[in-house]
């Protein structure tokens, strides 16, 4: 019995079909979700390599030629995360001495997330100046507690009811008081997704923002458009420095990523790619959760944390703060 499978075919249908989504980069604008394909990158190279590899030992000239073209097209597009890569050495340390650094620690807790012990003992650890929290819920208070030797100052912004998701929000913790707190909400849901600290500091005040911007796979794509938008505005209402930390389920592959940056006047830290979400599948999985920094804050480096029972990896960013 003759079967249309071989091998041939097969190698040219996943061609065929990278190919499909390597040109949907382009065309961003015609649908949200062209952007969202975009995300997948890393997956890209990965896929394209071993698609390259099986054409050759095939040995399928025209296959191998396509494979090829689709690594170059997706290896380029990591190549500016790749050279912002930084050796161990230089990661995020405790926190500098001097009023000229800053140490944070950024993570979505996850709300169906128990282990809450392993967490506590991880921000004992790493002892930043600053932590941001996403998917705070009333049983992540209560852990949190424990840490108010180190973090007297705590600031839980309102609490979102969405869908059938536990009661949650958005926090933040410092050791040193803040001149000024609050909470941001979309204009276009009210759904809160960022709260916001200015620290004094020398030459001029500090801000840091923490965010959880609105997945766009379970919500309209106009819904986390309209968070960044408001995003960029807050941030252009300071004119320090200032570090924009948390989950922006977006990745820099992404227009909508690129739009916000240029928007809000942010650039990422240096790290690399960083691969946060899943948490169970990196390093191949989607780098979701960021440290941005304006033009007024000086080098800025940051690592992933370890795997402590949330779906996100914790993100650690050391940043210097003697730039004018």
């Amino acid at each position: 019995m003759m079967t249309w499978v071989t091998k041939g075919r097969l190698l040219r249908a996943c061609l065929f079909g990278l190919a499909l989504a390597t040109v949907a980069r382009f065309f961003v604008d015609l649908a949200w979700w062209l952007d969202v394909l975009a995300d997948f990158q890393v997956q890209y190279v990965a896929v394209a390599s071993a698609l390259l590899m099986a054409a050759l030992f095939m040995r399928r000239t025209k296959e191998t030629l396509l494979a090829l073209a689709l690594l170059t097209v997706h290896g380029a597009a990591l190549v500016p995360l790749v050279s912002q890569m930084v050796p161990v050495a230089a990661a995020p340390a405790p926190v500098l001495a001097g009023s000229s650094a800053m140490k944070l620690v950024s993570f979505n807790l996850n709300f169906n997330n128990h282990q809450t012990a392993a967490t506590i003992d991880f921000l004992r650890r790493e002892d930043a100046d600053v932590v941001t929290l996403m998917e705070v819920t009333e049983n992540w208070r209560r852990a949190l507690e424990q840490l108010k030797d180190i973090y007297p100052y705590r600031f839980y912004g309102p609490v979102c009811r969405c869908s059938d998701d536990p009661p949650h929000g958005d926090a933040m913790l410092s050791k040193r008081p803040w001149r000024e707190v609050q909470a941001e909400r979309s204009p276009l849901t009210g759904r809160p997704f960022a709260v916001w600290a200015r620290f004094a500091s020398a030459p001029s005040d500090i801000v840091v923002v923490g965010v959880h911007l609105i997945n766009p796979l379970f919500h309209p794509l106009r819904h986390q458009l309209a968070e960044a938008t408001h995003l960029a505005a807050v941030v252009r209402r300071h004119a320090g420095p200032l570090v924009v930390t948390g989950d922006f389920n977006m990745t820099p592959f992404s227009a909508r990523y690129a739009v916000m940056l240029r928007e809000a006047g942010l650039r990422r830290a240096d790290g690399g790619i960083i691969a946060s979400w899943p948490a169970l599948l990196t390093p191949f999985g989607l780098p979701l959760d960021h440290i941005l920094i304006n033009a007024k804050v000086g080098d800025a480096v940051m690592q992933a944390g370890p795997r402590l029972g949330s779906d996100h990896l914790a993100m650690i960013a050391a940043l210097g703060l003697n730039k004018r």
